[in-house]
């Protein structure tokens, strides 16, 4: 059995509950009833104890009236009486229990309701403390990506100062020496002179290319758009210019255009840097076959196709290829191991901030590529 101690430790609606408040409950030891399973009141406040002492005094006042009007008091009204207050009893008890147990089911269901309140602030305090730390890590976080851009820009303005000038500077002295303006140079210091001089301008092209990436990362491009460009005449240049790096490779390399393209507003100088970038490109990584060039007009914008038979691509490489910086296949690495990896998208940005685009197409590796811009 159960000891008194582990019924006095049960809740309000648990079978055995004892109310402790309750006189009669407590010292009886068990629930009189089902409906004081549901009670918490005291014994002074329940109803049926109520409803006992007001049929009581009715009883009792009933009594005494007949006795006092008729001097008797017929057993007939004393039996009629307790049958009546039997009856009303059993019903009072039926209700009253219905009422206790409702009345217990809605105060435990507001109950319930105000710890899912309290539970659902606490959890609101805690995400509004997380978003409040958040908020501060990513403020910390934006300050710390200011300040590294800011010494960014300071090392760009360094470089730009510490490395190129003195390279340029280097570049104009020998060209002076093989020029012989010191004097004539023997024979077995030119070759040396000439070699340090063409390897000064590979120095100084790749500091102006990392510049330039950084200058269009920073939202600093170079781009300086203007009237009157020709873009078939820009083509031409290029591919008279690369022809013989083609033809070293015993590769082709043609060009053909539609007729009356018309001018657009251009950074000529800039715009050449890209399309040499991706006709040298194709160049590069072809060797066999060669490159093709078109040019045409279509629906109001200019079209360039530049088709090589080269080491072509995955479909993994053609993701990040415009928009990430030394980005380069394995493949490419096999094929050319000097590339630098920023040709393609230096020739992407100064694309698009002329208003155009780029894009790549190739049906697999080592099956060609053709790339694709728009102005």
């Amino acid at each position: 059995m159960e000891s008194q101690n582990s019924k006095a430790d049960k809740k309000a609606g648990e079978p055995g509950y004892i109310n402790m408040n309750c006189w009669l409950a407590k010292n009886l030891g068990y629930p009189p009833a089902k409906r004081c399973q549901y009670c918490e009141l005291k014994f002074r406040d329940c109803l049926f104890e109520r409803y006992l002492v007001i049929t009581l005094i009715l009883v009792s006042l009933l009594l005494f009236i007949s006795y006092l009007f008729e001097q008797n008091i017929s057993k007939l009204l004393i039996v009629s009486v307790f049958i009546l207050v039997i009856s009303y009893g059993y019903f009072f008890n039926k209700s009253t229990e219905k009422i206790i147990i409702s009345n217990f089911e809605e105060k435990k269901a507001k109950n319930a309701f105000k710890e899912l309140t309290g539970t659902l602030q606490q959890k609101v305090d805690e995400q509004t403390k997380d978003i409040k730390r958040a908020f501060e890590v990513e403020k910390q976080a934006h300050e710390d990506l200011k300040r590294l851009d800011e010494a960014k820009t300071n090392f760009i303005l360094v470089t730009q100062h510490h490395l190129r000038t003195p390279l340029t500077v280097t570049m104009g002295f020998l060209e002076l020496l093989l020029k012989g303006t010191y004097g004539k140079i023997p024979k077995k210091l030119a070759e040396p002179l000439t070699k340090a001089d063409e390897s000064i301008k590979k120095e100084i092209n790749v500091v102006n290319d990392l510049l330039n990436v950084s200058s269009f990362q920073l939202g600093k491009g170079f781009v300086d758009i203007k009237q009157g460009v020709l873009i078939k005449k820009i083509l031409e240049e290029t591919v008279n210019e690369l022809k013989p790096v083609a033809e070293s490779k015993n590769i082709y390399l043609k060009f053909e255009s539609a007729d009356n393209i018309p001018e657009i507003s251009a950074d000529q100088k800039q715009l050449k840097m890209a399309l040499q970038n991706i006709i040298d490109n194709a160049i590069k990584y072809t060797k066999q076959g060669g490159v093709e060039i078109k040019l045409k007009t279509e629906n109001d914008k200019i079209k360039i196709e530049v088709k090589d038979t080269g080491i072509g691509m995955s479909p993994e490489d053609k993701k990040g290829m415009f928009e990430k910086v030394f980005h380069r296949s394995k493949e490419a690495w096999s094929a050319n191991a000097t590339g630098k990896g920023i040709g393609l998208y230096l020739s992407a940005q100064i694309i698009k901030a002329h208003g155009g685009r780029i894009w790549a197409e190739s049906e697999g590796e080592n099956k060609g590529s053709v790339f694709h811009i728009e102005l």
